[in-house]
């Protein structure tokens, strides 16, 4: 979601692509709009007002990071390229299979890079670097977020506060 509207970019088995789909929620319609020429493996993002793309190449080992600096003139700038520490993954977490899932995602004003090898998954920062490891079995990185509302609704009882200690 973005400026009020859902954003998705196209998928295209075999090639790039370089599509956006644009559905705006207040007039419910649809509408395409470019996006900067990306690896097939690409995810959009939202950061501090600005629309994002991450990209990966086939074996998982360089990110592409692009901005959209123009919203109704579709210009796209290359952000960074963060290439990751395959090798250090590989032997952290003694395994030798070449399939990993990578997601870039906002978090505190900066991108932050989670990794998801084998039963880890890892944190990165932009420059490649490890940061942490979580390792866990069935653990699964996503781009998905919970946010909360500090919106009050009439269907929460007088007092409500979300994460106090319920009372009985």
């Amino acid at each position: 979601m973005f400026r009020g509207s859902l954003h998705w970019h196209l998928k295209q088995h075999g090639t790039e692509s370089n599509m956006i789909v644009v559905f705006d929620t207040t007039t419910e319609s649809f509408k395409q709009m470019h996006a900067p020429v990306v690896f097939r493996h690409a995810k959009l993002f939202e950061m501090d007002g600005v629309l994002g793309v991450s990209s990966r190449n086939d074996v998982g080992s360089i990110i592409n990071i692009w901005e959209l600096q123009d919203y109704e003139s579709q210009v796209w700038t290359f952000k960074c390229k963060i290439e990751l520490p395959v090798n250090e993954i590989k032997v952290l977490c003694r395994q030798i299979d070449n399939y990993w899932y990578a997601v870039v995602m906002p978090g505190d004003g900066e991108l932050l890079v989670l990794v998801q090898y084998a039963e880890w998954l890892l944190h990165l920062d932009m420059d490649g670097k490890l940061v942490a490891s979580f390792h866990q079995r069935d653990v699964t990185a996503t781009q998905l977020q919970l946010k909360q509302t500090l919106v009050p609704h009439t269907f929460f009882p007088d007092g409500y506060a979300v994460n106090a200690v319920p009372q009985i």
